[in-house]
């Protein structure tokens, strides 16, 4: 079924164009495919002729006894002449061919011989069967896994190119579902390449060869089909009904999943185990209930089609065995029209599954084809490479929806080798300002420039791989610290990434851990504390060596201790960069060269933070205000210090 506003024909149309590139080896499967078909459809005629010629022996055995009861001498002129005629043809080595109406005799050599050539042939043909079904599959599998990794690839990076509103209301489980979808994309290969052509040149096989044997029989044989067909479609019909809304309940199931165990700590922390795992039964009950509703449904319509399967056979059976007693067929005959009867309703029942498997297929496709069809990637621009550093926001405007504007014309310049800092209350549009610098967002009007040059005309991944930023939200990926670290560059060596983890404050960590660097790390950085988790994103954009540093609340996670080592090496990096700092603590921005203050999304203060405390206004409350907590912290770092030398003096 498909998504709203897509339909079946533009998800067919984007079906067949994952398999177009493809077509050669698709084509190539499907030619295998019909060869093992042919090799299946020539048994039963096999089984004919060696049925007939077992059944040709009680044929010669009637002769026989014929013979002999009415002796040599009563015979009459005829039948010498049919008995002289018989012998002739056993002298010469040849056989009278069967008749629909009548079987010809056989000797028991010749029949033996018939058998002995039908179970080699038949051997032979199960054999080359097989072998072509191996090969089509095995070519099958990988032309399969291909077009899968094609697709979940495609659908990866063009799901990673859009823009960060993308994500806002997403659920990542549900996003990884709606792109991992191997098995649905392998089925729809699978039908088309090894079912729908095989089964359909198989059908129309079977038909011919049985029509032109018997007429009769043959049709007595369809007479279900209508009703078959007619379940067939209703089955496809109700199964594919809600086709969408069951694959996002299995999508709510695998995001409240990830959701629980991503949050494990606050799980735990806020004992909410039990609470967690109701949630999650109810939500699955849901959707197994579904599940289970659909296979009820599923097996009642595949009752009624074995029971017209067996219906029909019986028929041919029972009608064939009185056109056999009537001499109008031959037992072979009736043997050929019940094993090709059974080979008629495989590739039916196979096409009739097919067709609802793919309904489910298509429905769970589409919503992967849904991303796709997303064309909301980030344009490609100019590649910008960052000189000095030069910084400008001109009049910038911008707002996360059309009612309600964030930032409200904001101006200012941030110099090359030179800290700017930007405070003010939460919601004043500190991130966001710097979120537009990398280019997470557009401007909805204004002009940035990075040393002269539009923001607007550069290229995002540019901008980012020169711009470093460290924010308090930022991720940590499953493998080692190293791996973390070299993360925003890969090229990074282990001396370099030693450095940056020292320079960050990471020391300490290293000596804790046995495995320092090449200590693996849990999802979200599981097993870290949050101020080693900061730490580590620090030495990433530290190893990256970035013309632009951005430190967005970077050192709130921090002691005082490690952010005075953190603001060691800014100094060295603002040499070579231009640095900007937002931060809700005093110590980190009291020695910058430029602080604004933002409010309600404009600059209400400009200056050094001398300037500004001169001047008496909210900076200058912010500084008062951290003065005195800080000299609390100093009392309290220093009580303690006292207590443990106290306790070391004890011991």
């Amino acid at each position: 079924m498909a998504d709203k506003g897509y339909t079946k024909s533009e998800i067919w149309k984007n079906i067949f164009g994952i398999i177009v590139p493809y077509k050669k080896r698709f084509l190539l499967v499907v030619f295998i495919s019909l060869l093992s078909t042919g090799a299946n459809l020539i048994e039963p005629l096999i089984y004919r002729e060696a049925i007939n010629d077992v059944a040709g022996l009680f044929v010669q055995k009637a002769k026989d006894d014929t013979r002999q009861a009415m002796g040599s001498d009563s015979v009459s002129t005829a039948n010498d002449s049919t008995l002289i005629e018989d012998k002739n043809v056993l002298e010469d080595g040849e056989k009278e061919a069967h008749q629909k109406d009548h079987v010809a005799s056989r000797t028991p050599e010749q029949a033996i011989q018939t058998l002995l050539w039908a179970v080699g042939l038949i051997f032979l043909v199960n054999i080359a069967g097989h072998i072509l079904v191996l090969i089509g599959a095995n070519m099958n599998v990988k032309l399969a896994c291909n077009i899968e990794q094609g697709f979940i690839q495609n659908t990866f990076a063009h799901v990673l190119k859009q823009p960060l509103t993308f994500f806002s209301k997403r659920s990542s489980a549900g996003l990884s579902k709606q792109i991992n979808q191997s098995e649905e994309v392998s089925a729809v290969v699978n039908g088309f390449s090894e079912q729908i052509l095989p089964e359909i040149i198989s059908l129309t096989g079977i038909l011919i060869i049985m029509f032109s044997q018997n007429v009769t029989l043959s049709l007595i044989a369809l007479i279900v089909i209508p009703f078959y067909l007619m379940i067939a479609w209703r089955s496809a019909t109700k199964l594919e009904t809600g086709l969408a809304a069951y694959y996002e309940r299995w999508e709510e199931v695998s995001a409240r999943m990830q959701d629980a165990l991503g949050g494990i700590k606050t799980v735990k922390l806020s004992g909410a185990e039990q609470r967690e795992v109701g949630e999650f039964k109810k939500i699955s009950n849901e959707a197994y209930v579904d599940y289970i509703k659909r296979n009820k449904l599923s097996n009642k319509y595949v009752f009624w089609e074995n029971a017209l399967t067996n219906i029909s056979s019986a028929l041919v059976l029972g009608y064939g065995g009185y056109l056999t007693l009537e001499r109008q067929l031959t037992p072979g005959d009736v043997v050929m029209f019940v094993a090709y009867l059974d080979r008629l309703y495989t590739p039916i029942d196979a096409l009739a599954s097919l067709w609802v498997n793919l309904q489910q297929n298509v429905a769970s496709l589409a919503r992967a084809f849904k991303l796709l069809k997303n064309n909301k990637e980030e344009e490609k621009g100019k590649e910008l490479s960052i000189g000095k550093g030069l910084v400008e926001f001109d009049n910038v405007r911008f707002g996360y929806t059309a009612d309600k504007e964030v930032l409200k014309g904001i101006s200012f310049s941030l110099e090359p080798g030179k800290v700017t800092a930007l405070v003010g209350t939460s919601g004043a549009g500190k991130t966001t300002t710097v979120d537009l610098l990398m280019k997470l967002y557009e401007p909805n009007s204004g002009e940035i420039r990075i040393d002269g040059k539009k923001l607007a005309e550069a290229d995002a991944a540019s901008i980012r791989s020169q711009v470093g930023m460290v924010a308090a939200d930022g991720a940590i990926f499953r493998g080692t610290l190293a791996d973390n670290i070299r993360y925003k560059r890969p090229t990074a060596t282990d001396e370099e990434v030693l450095a940056a983890a020292h320079a960050a404050g990471m020391h300490n960590t290293l000596q804790r851990l046995p495995d320092g660097l090449k200590t693996l790390v849990g999802e979200s950085g599981f097993g870290l504390s949050v101020g080693e988790r900061q730490r580590i994103q620090i030495a990433r954009v530290l190893v990256a060596k970035p013309k632009i540093l951005v430190l967005d609340e970077a050192t709130a996670n921090l002691d005082y201790a490690t952010e005075a080592e953190v603001k060691k090496t800014v100094d060295e990096i603002r040499k070579n960069s231009t640095v900007i700092v937002i931060a809700h603590r005093y110590s980190m921005i009291k020695d910058a060269d430029l602080v604004l203050v933002l409010s309600d999304g404009q600059v209400v203060e400009k200056g050094t933070p001398e300037e500004l405390i001169a001047k008496g206004g909210w900076f200058a409350g912010f500084a008062h205000a951290a003065d005195k907590v800080g000299q609390d912290d100093v009392e309290e770092n220093e009580e303690d210090e006292e207590e443990e030398v106290d306790e070391e003096t004890k011991e």
